[in-house]
Parts: structure tokens; sequence; C-alpha cells
């Protein structure tokens, strides 16, 4: 009994040692990300996003209202995550990181009892002296830099509120 089940074992091992698993599911493509200077190039008919990194520069492809949302963060360098593809980079999502050299929050404006705060992917920050536009833009999604608690602010609208 014993050395029938020793040579089942053995054969399933030999068995599953030539056995390859298909990778065809999209599940297994990892996400890649890139870090650069969004610059929209073309006219006002035919832009084209591009992403400026040292010396690289790849293009980008996006969904249209992620495509809308990049155009608008000409300069600001970004954090995109998606995928590699032959000529372009896909994005699927992105942050902004930095204006001018100067760190950013990339967030919505949320009004939280009269008090404004922005609402990012880590949790909401509250707003110390925002600027008097923020007000009328609750829900829009903002990039927003300077000291948070006590300003003066810059920011830029990435997407406006609905």
């Amino acid at each position: 009994m014993f050395v029938v089940a020793g040579a089942v074992v053995a054969l399933m091992g030999f068995a599953m040692g030539c056995h390859h698993t298909s990778r065809t599911s999209s599940a297994t493509i990892e996400a890649d990300s890139l870090t650069g200077i969004v610059s929209v190039t073309g006219t006002a008919f035919e832009q084209r996003l591009v992403l400026r990194s040292g010396d690289s520069t790849i293009p980008l492809s996006a969904a249209t209202p992620d495509s809308a949302a990049l155009s608008r963060l000409g300069g600001v360098e970004v954090a995109v995550v998606g995928r590699r593809e032959s000529n372009r980079f896909r994005v699927e999502r992105f942050t902004a990181v930095s204006v001018a050299g100067a760190p950013v929050v990339d967030g919505i404006v949320r009004n939280d009892g009269g008090r404004l705060m922005i609402e990012t992917a880590r949790g909401s920050i509250p707003l110390g002296n925002p600027p008097t536009a923020l007000r009328s833009m609750i829900g829009a999604r903002i990039w927003i830099g300077g000291p948070l608690d006590t300003g003066p602010n810059p920011y830029g609208v990435i997407i406006p509120a609905r």
C-alpha cells in the first residue's frame, strides 16, 4: 500500500514539474509608476500630453476625464500609475506632487461645519486660512501648496466641482 502511494506521489510531482500555468489573466499585469512634469503640446484641436522626467519624455494616454484633468496640470510635477506600452504610458491614476519645486497636496475640497478641508487618499487635512475662492469650490479636486495651517496657499484646479 505504501509503495503504491509513494509511486503515485512521485508521478504527481513529476507531472506537476512539467506543468506551466499560463498567464492570460490581466490581473497578473502589475501597475507601473512614473514621476515627472506634465507638458501639453499640440493645438487646441489636437493636444498631446507628455511626461518629462530627467532627459526622457514619454507620451501619456488616459481616459477622457483624466486626460482633461491632466491637461490642466501643465508644468506640475505628478506621479502617474498605469502601464507602459510600446510608445506611451497609459495612465490609470495620478497625483499632483509639486509646483515650481514646492510640494503640494492633491485632494477634494470639503466643507466640514464651515471649516474647509482637503480630503486626500490618506485622510482629511484642515485648512487654517484658505483662499476665499475655495469656498465656492466644494467638491472640486485641487492641488494646494504653502503652509496649510496658516496660508497663504497657492492652488490650482484639477477637476472642477460639479
